[in-house]
């Protein structure tokens, strides 16, 4: 189904969840850490770099850094509040 035909209020209840992300969970667990895990230092270096907003990241994904500064549940409830602008 095409999300162009609901109402945000409605799209809002699973936009941006991804099962396979989030151990195929169906639901967004909470996720109480404070830091995660990196697959290399570089990706971890990479993800510093665009969480501080320098230059020559264009295009990359940035990846969990600090429950601060972005989680999962975060991530998801700023992509669902994106409907409505």
């Amino acid at each position: 189904m095409s999300n162009q035909n609901f109402a945000p209020e409605t799209q809002m209840m699973g936009y941006g969840y991804s099962p396979e992300l989030n151990e195929g969970a169906v639901k967004c667990p909470i996720y109480q850490t404070s830091t995660f895990v990196f697959k290399t230092a570089e990706d971890g270096k990479s993800f510093l770099q665009m969480a501080q907003g320098k230059p020559g990241h264009e295009g990359e994904k940035m990846g969990l850094i600090y429950s601060r500064i972005n989680n999962p549940g975060m991530e998801i409830l700023e992509q669902r509040l994106k409907l409505w602008d």
